[in-house]
C-alpha cells in the first residue's frame, strides 16, 4: 500500500513538474510586424499582462483628450511587491502620433522580455533587479488619424486639440505653458510619483540620439551632466546597426558624427519632455529619433527591430551605473524629498519618499552635498568604478540647539557592491572642527576647490575653471575670518554657559 501511495505521489508531482516546465516553455507572446491602432495595442498589452502576472503590471496614467487610456507595462520580478533601491527606468514612444516605429518597437519590447525571462541572464538580471516602465503610446488620438507612408508630414503629429506635445512641458528658460494638455500633465504627475532614473523617449524623422539641453537661443546648451548624456547618448547609437555611421537621411537632411548630437545645436525647441525630466524630476533622457521616415510601410518593421533591439536592452542596463544608496536621520528613517546634488555640478536631484536615491555617473571621484530642512548640510567624497555600482548611505544629524552650538555630527559610510569601506567621517565638537578647518585652510593653496569633480570634456573643465578663479584670495580671508569669529563666539558662550 505504501509503495502504491509512493508512487502515484511520485508521478503526480512528476506530472505536475513536466506541466508547468511546459506552461513556462509554450507560454509566449508573439506579434506581427504590422502597425496596430489603439484597440489592438490595448489587447496586446492586456494579453502580456494575463500571460505574465509574475513579472508584469499593466496600468494607465491618464487619458487623452478623446478618452483613451495612456497606458504603461510595468515589468518586474513580483511587480506588487515594494522592493527598496529598486531603480525604475522607462520608454516613451508616438509623442507625436505621425512617428510610428517606436510605438510597435516597444510592443516587441515588451514581447521580447517576457519571452526572455529567466532564461537570458541579462533579462533575468533587468527584470529582477529594475522596475521597467514601457509606454508605447502617449499620443494615442495623434495615431488614430495618422497614415503610414507619410514620411515628412501628414496628419497625427499633435494631439486632437492641435497641441504639440513636445513644446508642452513647463520650460526652464521660457515663459510657462499656460494650456498643459491632458497627456502632458498625466507625464508631469506621472514622473512626480515615480523616481525615475533614466528615460528615452523615441521619435522618427531623422537617425540619431539627442543629448540635453534642448532650449533655444544658443548654437549648443552643454548640460551640467554633459560627460554622461554624451556617454549614454553614444552608447545607444553604437549599440544600433546603422546610427553610429552618421549619415544623413534621403531628404537630404545632415548626418551626424557617431550618431549623436547636442539638441539646441541641431534642433532647438522649448517646452521638451527631456529637459524637464531632467531638471524637475532628476531623470536622465535622451531623445532617440529612429527612422528618416516618420510612418514607414509596415514592411520595413522587422529592420527596425533587428537595428534597435541590442541598442534598447543595452541602454536599459545603464540604470545601474554610478552611485545609490538612502538618505536616512541618525536613527535610520528615512529622509524624504532631501535636495542632492555632485559637486560642480548645478542641477540637482530628490531623494524619493522612502529616503532612497540614484545619480547615473562615470567612473571617477566626486563630492555629493545634501540638504534636507531640520538637518545640517551635509557632504561627502565617494569614488564610481567601472562594472560596479558604488552605494553611499548618508546619515543625517538634525538642527537641534545643542548640536547646533556644540556638535557637528556627520557620519556616513560609502561602500561599493561588494561592501568594502571606502570612508568614515569622525564625530567632533565644532570648536575641534572650525579650528581644524581654519588651520587646514591656511595651508592650502589657492588650487581647484573642485578635487573630486569627474572631468572628460574641456568646455567643462573650462567651466570649472571660471568659477575656481572666483574662489579667491579675498574670499577665503573672509571665510578664515568669519570662522574665528565663530569661534571665539562659541567658546565665550560655552565658558558664559556652565560658569554662570
Amino acid at each position: 500500500m505504501r509503495t502504491a501511495y509512493w508512487f502515484v505521489s511520485t508521478l503526480f508531482v512528476a506530472v505536475l513538474y513536466i506541466y508547468l516546465l511546459a506552461i513556462n516553455f509554450v507560454r509566449g507572446v508573439k506579434i506581427d510586424f504590422n502597425y496596430h491602432n489603439y484597440d489592438s495595442m490595448t489587447n496586446i498589452l492586456r494579453d502580456i499582462n494575463t500571460a505574465y502576472p509574475d513579472i508584469t503590471h499593466l496600468y494607465s496614467i491618464g487619458r487623452s483628450v478623446q478618452g483613451r487610456e495612456l497606458w504603461v507595462l510595468m515589468l518586474t520580478k513580483d511587480p506588487q511587491t515594494e522592493v527598496l533601491l529598486k531603480p525604475n527606468f522607462k520608454y516613451v514612444a508616438n509623442m507625436h502620433g505621425n512617428e510610428a516605429v517606436g510605438r510597435e518597437l516597444l510592443l516587441h519590447l515588451c514581447a521580447y522580455l517576457v519571452n526572455n525571462y529567466p532564461k537570458d541572464q541579462f533579462v533575468k538580471f533587468m527584470l529582477d533587479n529594475t522596475r521597467i516602465h514601457i509606454m508605447p503610446s502617449m499620443n494615442p488620438d495623434g495615431f488614430e488619424i495618422s497614415t503610414e507612408g507619410e514620411c515628412y508630414g501628414g496628419d497625427g503629429r499633435f494631439n486632437s486639440r492641435n497641441f504639440d506635445l513636445n513644446r508642452n512641458f513647463p520650460d526652464q528658460f521660457a515663459k510657462q505653458n499656460k494650456e498643459v494638455q491632458p497627456e502632458t500633465m498625466a507625464i508631469i504627475e506621472w514622473i512626480k510619483k515615480i523616481p525615475f532614473v533614466l528615460s528615452a523617449n523615441l521619435h522618427g524623422g531623422a537617425l540619431v540620439a539627442t543629448l540635453s539641453f534642448l532650449k533655444p537661443f544658443a548654437a549648443s546648451s552643454l548640460s551640467p551632466d554633459n560627460d554622461v548624456f554624451k556617454h549614454l547618448a553614444t552608447l545607444y547609437s553604437f549599440n544600433h546597426q546603422t546610427m553610429n555611421k552618421g549619415q544623413p537621411c534621403p531628404d537630404g537632411s545632415q548626418g551626424f558624427v557617431n550618431g549623436t548630437t547636442n539638441g539646441a545645436a541641431w534642433y532647438p525647441l522649448s517646452g521638451g519632455m527631456q529637459d524637464f525630466n531632467y531638471l524637475n524630476a532628476g531623470c536622465m533622457e535622451i531623445t532617440l529619433e529612429l527612422s528618416c521616415c516618420k510612418y514607414p510601410p509596415s514592411g520595413m518593421l522587422p529592420q527596425f527591430w533587428n537595428h534597435n533591439k541590442i541598442a534598447l536592452l543595452t541602454y536599459m542596463g545603464e540604470t545601474h551605473r554610478g552611485v545609490f544608496g538612502f538618505i536616512t536621520d541618525q536613527k535610520g528613517n528615512p529622509v524624504p524629498k532631501a535636495t542632492l546634488k555632485i559637486k560642480g555640478r548645478s542641477v540637482q536631484f530628490k531623494s524619493s519618499a522612502k529616503g532612497e536615491y540614484w545619480r547615473i555617473l562615470l567612473p571617477g571621484h566626486y563630492m555629493i552635498e545634501v540638504l534636507a530642512d531640520g538637518f545640517h548640510p551635509h557632504e561627502q567624497p565617494f569614488s564610481v568604478v567601472e562594472g560596479k555600482k558604488t552605494r553611499l548611505d548618508v546619515h543625517l544629524v538634525p538642527l537641534t540647539l545643542v548640536s547646533k552650538l556644540f556638535y557637528r555630527n556627520v557620519t556616513s559610510s560609502s561602500t561599493t557592491e561588494d561592501n568594502s569601506l571606502l570612508t568614515t567621517v569622525e564625530t567632533r565638537s565644532v570648536a575641534r572642527f572650525i579650528l581644524s578647518n581654519m588651520l587646514t585652510n591656511a595651508g592650502k593653496s589657492q588650487s581647484s576647490t573642485a578635487t573630486y569633480e569627474h572631468r572628460v570634456y574641456s568646455t567643462t573643465d573650462s567651466q570649472e575653471t571660471e568659477t575656481n578663479k572666483s574662489n579667491s584670495s579675498p574670499v577665503r580671508t573672509f571665510t578664515t575670518l568669519s570662522l574665528w569669529i565663530k569661534a571665539l563666539f562659541l567658546i565665550t558662550f560655552k565658558y558664559w554657559l556652565f560658569h554662570k
